[in-house]
């Protein structure tokens, strides 16, 4: 299957003068009186700043990283942004303390994105530029943690606001000769090196499981080395039924579809040097003999392992902590067990992994970072709290829900997969009767119903539900979950899929 075309899009012809043109490939651009054209790590400075300032780059990746690290360019009243390859148009949310908007025209042209901007009056380029780069993909939350690039200096890291605070400060990563910054009272630290950060780091802000719940309608497909890890390549892979695996393969390309949900099979072993590359997680996940799993399953597995390993948040804590820098971590839950939790509820909150909880009584006071109110009424595979992190994470969403997909009906002895639009945004939660997912908010909207969280603007991430079984007592909502246009799927007794563990001690 041929890789998605990246057809050339012209940049405006009426671009005012002076102008900055950044573009990956100078040589495609013709010379222009009064247009300067470089690639983005040589842009020059230039005294009064730009008339206006153009952008013409590959993709939203190459956008997010570039952007990350352009060096200051002053001020300019019009931009431009010219993608050769875009799954949606890149758009624009001006900031209050902006001039007005004279322009913005956004629109998909051949496979590509145009964005033209302009405002009444000059501002920081480097504003309008990052502005831009967060309206790609989703708006991830991640940031950089502490670790500030040097000008000019491309970490790989999208642009996304830094977290530096009193706990967590900013820390100047440089390459050599490296010298005391100007700006911060810090010394430079040299970016670390290592067969575990080639591979990354990965933006999870375009490569991510949105959009991954759908139905294969065509076969397996053989992996192209000649393929690149783009939104627009994931968004062709949607609907096959596998992307088999052989080596040798881009390891950066393997561990960016898998990010992003694709389902991958190998059909080969991993070589020694690909598996010290990807990680034994995921180098797993790609042997021939690996575990047989449904392909919604496998989707979900390789993407955590792709997750832990490349994408930014996970590269970021590695450099940080090869080059004894501190940087932020993930948030801390606050989990409120509501009316009927017990000791088993409170068991099954204990075997969590890979987060930081507090179980609050209801009433009392959370202090974590996000919220969870639960009855933990139902089955919980390990990484529930986990998954919830993950896709608050990368989809940016002030609410993400892990939805009651599948439920035991205890009255009947039966298990249901409900039929349920996830790994997408949604108005808000799911209101199933009796059967509730978990719902994690950010601390600040807590207890809001959802008519309330959307009037305040908060937008609702819904991800997989197959990590927790939901439980259903009694008699109602029976009738309604087993109404056929409902149901996925059905099965007698209680089913715990893979993701899911049995209770403590055996007890199901």
């Amino acid at each position: 299957m041929p890789a998605p075309a990246e057809p050339a899009v012209s940049l405006p012809a009426d671009l005012r003068t002076p102008a900055l043109v950044l573009t990956d490939d100078p040589s495609a651009v013709g010379s222009r009186d009064g247009v300067t054209v470089c690639d983005p790590a040589s842009a020059p400075q230039r005294d009064g700043g730009w008339a206006s300032v153009s952008l013409s780059l590959a993709d939203e990746t190459a956008l997010r990283r570039v952007v990350s690290a352009l060096p200051p360019l002053g001020r300019a009243r019009s931009y431009a942004v010219v993608l050769r390859s875009a799954v949606s148009p890149v758009t624009l949310v001006p900031r209050p303390e902006w001039p007005a908007l004279a322009e913005l025209d956004v629109r998909l042209v051949d496979g590509g994105a145009v964005t033209r901007v302009e405002l009444v009056k000059g501002v920081p380029v480097a504003d309008v530029l990052v502005a831009l780069a967060r309206g790609t993909g989703s708006p991830a939350v991640a940031g950089h943690g502490g670790l500030v690039a040097a000008p000019g200096l491309d970490l790989g890291l999208p642009a996304v606001a830094d977290v530096v605070t009193d706990d967590v400060p900013a820390s100047l990563v440089a390459t050599p000769p490296a010298e005391a910054s100007t700006i911060l009272t810090v010394q430079p630290v040299l970016v670390p090196t290592g067969t575990d950060l080639e591979v990354g780091p990965l933006d999870e802000g375009v490569l991510n499981p949105r959009g991954s719940a759908v139905p294969a309608t065509r076969p397996a497909v053989d992996l192209d080395p000649g393929w690149r890890p783009t939104a627009a390549l994931v968004a062709s892979l949607r609907d096959v039924e596998a992307v088999r695996v052989s080596w040798p393969a881009p390891e950066r390309l393997v561990a960016g579809l898998a990010l992003a949900g694709v389902p991958l099979v190998g059909v080969a072993p991993v070589p020694p040097a690909a598996r010290e590359r990807l990680g034994d997680a995921l180098a797993d996940l790609l042997e021939p003999g690996a575990a047989a799993l449904a392909r919604d399953v496998r989707s979900v597995v390789l993407s955590r392992a792709a997750q832990d390993a490349h994408a930014v948040p996970a590269w970021r804590e590695r450099v940080g902590a090869r080059a004894g820098l501190r940087v932020a971590g993930e948030p801390t839950i606050s989990l409120v067990l509501t009316g009927g939790a017990d000791d088993r509820a409170r068991a099954q909150v204990a075997r969590q992994v890979g987060v930081e909880v507090e179980v609050v009584e209801p009433g009392a006071l959370p202090t974590g970072d996000v919220v969870l109110e639960t009855a933990a009424d139902g089955w919980w595979g390990p990484e529930v709290l986990r998954d919830l992190l993950r896709a608050r994470r990368w989809s940016g969403a002030e609410v993400v829900e892990m939805p009651a997909e599948v439920v035991h009906a205890e009255a009947i002895g039966a298990t249901v997969r409900r039929r349920l639009a996830t790994q997408a945004y949604v108005a808000g939660p799911d209101r199933f009767p009796g059967a509730a997912g978990l719902v994690l908010v950010d601390r600040a909207l807590a207890g809001l119903g959802t008519d309330a969280l959307r009037a305040a603007g908060a937008t609702t991430y819904r991800t997989h539900g197959l990590a927790h079984v939901a439980r259903l007592r009694g008699h109602a909502g029976v009738g309604d979950l087993l109404r056929r246009e409902h149901v996925v799927a059905q099965w007698r007794g209680l089913h715990l899929g893979p993701l899911v563990e049995p209770d403590a001690g055996g007890s199901r």
